[in-house]
């Protein structure tokens, strides 16, 4: 963390205030790179032209976002809304992507999560939603093997939700990263409800 023709697009939350989306129309991927660029670019001073990739259009990758609505949210000229006139906003995103040439395996990335949002097990629900999206199109016989790069501050994170970390670390866009994979089982990721 900072790492397309379904019946519906919502992933179960915990939450009734956040939605999990698979994202569709080019509004949610701007919302969703809006996310990163805050994030990675901004915050982390990952160059521009390193974190906006190829893969991000790729018809191979797939993209989630968390949104929710923010009571009070200034919108038209200053003016305060209720809940039901307030847009969604992304708080949350993260990719998934695939290669066809290795089946059963896939690769999460550019999971990123809005500084105020990133307690309260935010970061937890893209990976749950981004695991049971992959499982549900890319597992061979009910299980796959979801691999990520880690950034090595947020480690402890991902072996919290089932991952191994393995291999060197290395320098990828002037941040420490280690190799990590998780072996996930039918719909749900081990430890979590289906």
């Amino acid at each position: 963390m900072t790492g397309r023709d379904d019946a519906t697009d919502e992933v179960p939350s915990e939450s009734p205030e956040l939605r999990t989306e698979r994202v569709r129309t080019q509004a949610q991927l701007d919302a969703a790179w809006s996310v990163r660029l805050e994030v990675f670019v901004a915050e982390q001073q990952v160059p521009l032209d390193e974190e906006m990739d190829a893969a991000d259009t790729a018809p191979t990758t797939t993209h989630v976002i968390v949104t929710t609505v923010e009571p009070g949210q200034d919108r038209d000229g200053g003016r305060t809304v209720d809940d039901e006139d307030v847009p969604p906003v992304a708080v949350a995103t993260g990719r998934l992507l695939t290669d066809p040439s290795h089946p059963g395996v896939v690769h999460i990335g550019r999971v990123a999560v809005r500084r105020r949002w990133r307690t309260g097990g935010v970061g937890a629900l893209i990976m749950r939603a981004l695991e049971e999206l992959a499982c549900e199109e890319h597992a061979l016989d009910g299980t796959l093997r979801v691999e990520l790069s880690a950034q090595e501050q947020a480690i402890g994170f991902y072996e919290r939700l089932g991952y191994t970390v393995a291999g060197p670390r290395y320098l990828d866009a002037g941040i420490w990263h280690r190799d990590a994979h998780k072996t996930v089982v039918g719909l749900s990721a081990p430890g979590h409800d289906g």
